[in-house]
């Protein structure tokens, strides 16, 4: 009875998150354009890594070089993002390390939230940003199998990137790469 009833509730769950954009969702992307200067801007909302405390967020502004592109990467809890190259991509057997741009790790709380009958309680988030490029996006979502390490001061987390499930990364990372390349 109790699988059953689970079961039930993870597909309303799929089903409420599969194929939103909504504002506010696990990789939502707003694309808008400046009235000050009519620089355009992209931004996608964190999302999530499978099974995983991690999350990934892009953003792009038509001011930047053509190639460059700031991923952010997120921990959920209160954590010190390690100096030097602390963002790792295992692609397909490939490493390769990013240092981020920021000195100091930013941390936000996100507050609780009650609605619907659904509470949520309130978090802490640490994160960091880093610059790649368009083409090392491209092959982040074209690869068969991608993992994803942060190094932490005193700990580290990881995360699989190659998921399509929903409010997962790849998904979102995919749409983003759409989009730029129409710009």
């Amino acid at each position: 009875m109790k699988h059953t009833i689970m079961i039930g509730l993870v597909s309303i769950i799929v089903l409420i998150f599969d194929g939103c954009a909504t504002p506010g969702m696990p990789g939502y992307i707003s694309d808008t354009v400046s009235n000050f200067d009519g620089s355009r801007q992209i931004n996608m909302d964190p999302a999530w890594l499978y099974n995983s405390p991690m999350t990934l967020a892009l953003f792009k502004n038509s001011k930047m070089p053509d190639s460059t592109i700031v991923l952010i990467a997120g921990v959920k809890g209160t954590h010190s993002f390690s100096e030097g190259k602390s963002l790792h991509f295992n692609i397909d057997g490939k490493l390769e390390s990013f240092s981020a741009i920021d000195n100091m790790t930013d941390i936000e709380t996100a507050p609780d939230f009650y609605g619907s009958g659904v509470y949520i309680q309130a978090s802490s988030w640490s994160s960091k940003r880093y610059l790649i490029t368009k083409d090392f996006l491209s092959r982040l979502i074209k690869a068969d199998d991608v993992w994803v390490r942060i190094e932490l001061r005193k700990d580290f987390v990881e995360g699989r990137f190659s998921s399509d499930a929903p409010t997962t990364a790849r998904p979102s990372f995919r749409d983003f790469y759409d989009r730029i390349e129409k710009w």
